[in-house]
């Protein structure tokens, strides 16, 4: 993987290369490439599970984060951060975006999970767990509505506990590769992580007898070995689906409108009510979902949102920046 950091190592101070494996409040959890695991500081740097860091030759904390050739980024939930980005997992080559087949059908948030892996720059495929807990029919049903937004992007049905659909997963997973997890809580994700490992490294909370859903207990995204030489990235339930400003997200999730758009007479074609708008031609003759545009112009206008945030974050430390300039 490139850097845009280098480093020489010199007698006394040698060099620690490594990967983050876990966060927990201003630690890291780093596997150095001896294979030593350490915990240490992570003080003035932005770091996430999976980064690739170079560590202090006293093992204090990290002194750099190494370039990343991918990163599964949103718009930071957190209080008072308006404006900034969370890095939720970093270094990836798959997004599995995990629904329950036994829940209700969630078209709207599996496109803002789409745009969230699509802008990662890893490559998103959609997992149903829980198959066991409803019939074939209506899983295939579920799966067949998820594809409906879910273009040209596999889709995979598991059933953690009877181990249906495992091989498939792990098809995706190749050694050398890494791979994240995200989706609701109580979509079966931990219980899937298990499964997968061969043993528990996650908790799973009790399932409800009238709902079959568990409560998700993964308190920290964590980097875990997979047998077959994978790396696993699990993270917490993601309850936002909030978006960071995308790159190509939108254009890849939405490829069935920008397609369309194509044919529109404008090339700046809103589709509110201008001439010739092939994208509301295919929406009336029902070719196109009128819900697709709709949701398109919604997530289009939340980026919108946070780009103006940025800006604004931006201004207004500018002019702190003001007032801490001493006067003569």
């Amino acid at each position: 993987m490139s850097s845009h950091v280098t480093h020489t190592e010199t007698p006394g101070n040698p060099v620690l290369f490594g990967r983050v494996t876990r966060l927990d409040r201003g630690w890291s959890t780093v596997r150095l490439d001896s294979s030593e695991v350490v915990r240490v500081r992570n003080l003035g740097v932005e770091v996430a599970v999976g980064d690739r860091v170079t560590v202090t030759a006293d093992y204090e904390r990290i002194d750099s984060v190494h370039e990343r050739r991918s990163a599964l980024t949103r718009r930071s939930s957190f209080e008072g951060a308006r404006g900034t980005r969370q890095i939720v997992a970093s270094n990836i080559d798959t997004v599995f975006v995990v629904h329950a087949v036994n829940a209700d059908v969630n078209q709207r948030r599996l496109e803002r999970e789409l745009v969230l892996a699509f802008d990662s720059g890893a490559t998103p495929v959609v997992v149903l767990t829980k198959t066991d807990t409803v019939t074939p029919e209506h899983a295939q049903s579920v799966a067949s509505s998820l594809a409906e937004v879910a273009l040209d992007v596999d889709i995979v049905l598991v059933s953690s506990r009877t181990g249906d659909g495992l091989d498939s997963i792990r098809a995706h997973a190749p050694e050398g590769d890494t791979v994240a997890f995200i989706g609701a809580s109580g979509v079966g994700k931990s219980t899937l992580v298990n499964a997968l490992v061969g043993h528990e490294v996650q908790r799973t909370g009790e399932v409800r007898e009238d709902d079959q859903r568990g409560r998700h207990t993964t308190v920290a995204a964590e980097l875990i070995a997979l047998p077959g030489g994978a790396w696993l990235l699990d993270t917490p339930g993601l309850r936002a689906v909030t978006l960071w400003t995308s790159g190509v997200g939108i254009e890849r999730a939405f490829r069935d409108v920008f397609d369309i758009a194509e044919n529109c007479r404008f090339r700046d074609c809103k589709h509110m009510d201008e001439p010739d708008c092939a994208v509301l031609d295919a929406i009336a003759n029902g070719t196109l979902p009128e819900i697709r545009l709709s949701s398109l112009r919604r997530l289009v206008a939340e980026e919108l949102a946070v780009e103006e945030e940025q800006v604004e974050r931006e201004r207004a430390q500018d002019r702190r920046g003001v007032r801490r300039k001493p006067t003569r």
